[in-house]
């Protein structure tokens, strides 16, 4: 089974979910769990760039009490690199690929047609450019 299980997190519903199926799945095989956020490298005013790393600590945090409240093994991880230019399933690939994780847990908004071609996907992205499996959760349609 799994030794190293990553999963990136963003603060969305179904970003939210994939931690809890990560969690699980890392409970189920005695895994290390890796918890991923990436700075989107859009912005480039300090303002807004600071407000995002300071989201992104607090997500993390919150990630990794949720792990360690279930015994597991887990450290986080906050990319913050302005050079990469808002590619962050690239971001999110190169972290996972660099620690040696053996599967990438990702949540899906399930978008399709237009929208998905206007917003883009990183899930889909990731599972072209990862060369360990991915998993995709997808998070239950909202009313």
């Amino acid at each position: 089974m799994y030794k190293k299980i990553s999963v990136a997190i963003d603060g969305s519903h179904c970003s939210d979910q994939a931690l809890e199926e990560a969690i699980d799945l890392a409970g189920a095989c005695g895994a290390e769990l890796e918890i991923v956020h990436v700075i989107d490298s859009g912005y480039e005013l300090a303002e807004v760039r600071a407000g995002l790393v300071r989201r992104g600590q607090e997500l993390l945090t919150a990630a990794q009490a949720k792990a360690e409240a279930k015994n597991l093994h887990c450290h986080v991880v906050l990319f913050d690199d302005i050079v990469a230019l808002g590619d962050v399933a690239n971001q999110i690939r190169q972290v996972v690929e660099g620690s040696h994780a053996q599967l990438v847990v990702i949540g899906t908004h399930g978008r399709r047609g237009v929208t998905r071609l206007l917003m883009g996907s990183v899930a889909e992205a990731l599972v072209r450019q990862c060369k360990m499996p991915v998993m995709l959760v997808r998070a239950p349609q909202e009313a």
